[in-house]
């Protein structure tokens, strides 16, 4: 299904808010003075009847006799144009008829207040009222008047054509205007997608320039540069990798070959075929730990790893570490200190929990210099476990620390140290994996904190 351009959705949507907002006005309007020109007529007669009603209640107590007739009278010439009767409590009017007006005069002297109704007399369109005539003690009847309210309506079936037209003429302008917002508003995305779609993997280094009229395109510019920097990054890093495990692999393989066919090219003594072997062997040792890394890698990465999760006791898994590294520190006379709370439990996958510790553990050692110290930390704090790992090495400058987790990545001081870059990053994944954090804490010359915070089992 073909989807709408945000410029056409806007420029509806402006031309229906206008042209609803115009409706809305138009008719609060045409209401208002509709009632305000019926309020006025129900007032006008109201005061006219009341004064009728109120001459008649103090000159007589009989609707039919001749003073009653005067005040009509009198009251007609007063007030030209407007229809006037008396009607007793029997539905009589003045000359004893039967009145058309009789159920509107019952309804006003049972309720003891004036009561309207809007008919038509002749071809004259009335607004009528009934207002009951209070004696003493007793309702007399009551004094019917009518006023044309034609004036009126042909006021407002007038009003209400203008309006129309005016709608009418508002709609083209109202689209054309919305159109032209539409169009400046959605230029720089427009322009944005163009040049988006010029942008490969073969030139991500080119920056989008889209001049900016919003705030919200502008971070959008912004946050797209930033991806294209995000995504330059990784993909000259992935390229090293590339290059760096194509030469890992590669050099194994010719030594494996070269030392095949050298042991193959003559007949040796069986000292020397222990060393083609051998030789081999440490070869084949180096390409299965580089296949390793690219596996342990590609799990860390890999989703819904929750459903492998186990019940794991962290304290024996932080002994073995810290024995395995008093064995690896040896060599280089590095003290390991251990301070392991006992029993703490946690969910994860025990051997991947064992490796990403281990690499960091791993790392310490490899960069304390002889004789330094390496302090391994377990301890509860609330509902986690916190894993602290210390040392006194080479540190790390405050601007590698915040690129250290990234995949393939390698300070300039350990360029020369065995590895591909993902040591770290392998670990950052699986500690993430397992819903937990992990941070550094260093200063280049002063050794590195390494703090990794896991949920406890509850």
């Amino acid at each position: 299904m073909r989807k709408t351009s945000i410029k056409k959705q806007l420029t509806l949507w402006y031309s229906l808010i206008i042209f609803l907002v115009t409706i809305i006005l138009f008719a609060s309007f045409y209401l208002l003075t509709k009632r305000y020109l019926m309020y006025e007529t129900d007032r006008s007669l109201s005061i006219h009847a009341a004064q009728i009603a109120y001459s008649i209640s103090l000159s007589t107590c009989d609707l039919h006799d001749t003073q009653t007739k005067d005040i009509l009278n009198l009251s007609q010439k007063e007030v030209p144009g407007i229809f006037v009767d008396i009607i007793d409590t029997q539905g009589l009017s003045i000359d004893r008829k039967l009145s058309d007006f009789q159920s509107l005069s019952i309804e006003a002297i049972n309720k003891g207040s004036p009561a309207y109704i809007q008919t038509k007399l002749g071809d004259l369109n009335m607004r009528v009222i009934a207002y009951p005539i209070r004696n003493v003690d007793s309702v007399l009847g009551s004094v019917v008047m009518g006023h044309p309210i034609d004036v009126f309506e042909k006021t407002l079936a007038q009003l209400r054509n203008v309006g129309i037209i005016l709608l009418l003429f508002l709609i083209i302008p109202s689209i054309l205007i919305g159109y032209f917002l539409a169009k400046s508003a959605t230029a720089p995305i427009t322009k944005l997608g163009l040049d988006i779609s010029k942008i490969t993997s073969e030139n991500l280094s080119r920056k989008v320039e889209v001049l900016a009229k919003t705030e919200e395109t502008e971070v959008l510019i912004n946050n797209f540069n930033s991806l294209l920097n995000r995504l330059s990054k990784a993909f000259n890093l992935e390229r090293q990798f590339l290059g760096e495990m194509a030469h890992e692999i590669k050099t194994p393989l010719a030594v494996i070959k070269s030392n095949s066919e050298v042991a193959l090219s003559k007949k040796r003594s069986p000292e020397e075929y222990q060393e083609s072997i051998k030789q081999t062997l440490d070869q084949v040792d180096k390409l299965s730990r580089n296949m390793e890394s690219l596996m342990d890698f590609a799990w860390s990465q890999s989703t819904d790893l929750t459903k492998t999760f186990k019940r794991i006791n962290l304290s024996q898994v932080l002994s073995e570490i810290s024995s395995v590294a008093h064995y690896v520190a040896s060599p280089k006379n590095i003290r390991i200190n251990s301070n392991i709370e006992e029993n703490i439990l946690v969910l994860g996958k025990e051997e991947k929990l064992y490796q990403a510790i281990y690499n960091i553990v791993d790392n310490a050692v490899k960069f304390t210099p002889e004789n330094g110290e390496v302090d391994i930390e377990l301890y509860k704090k609330e509902d986690h476990a916190v894993i602290k790992i210390k040392d006194t090495g080479i540190g790390i400058s405050q601007e590698q620390q915040k690129d250290i987790f990234n995949r393939f990545y390698r300070t300039e001081q350990n360029k020369n140290i065995a590895g591909h870059g993902l040591g770290l990053a392998i670990t950052d994944s699986i500690i993430k994996a397992h819903e937990g954090l992990i941070k550094v804490d260093s200063k280049k010359g002063y050794g590195s904190t390494f703090t990794i915070s896991l949920r406890i089992l509850s």
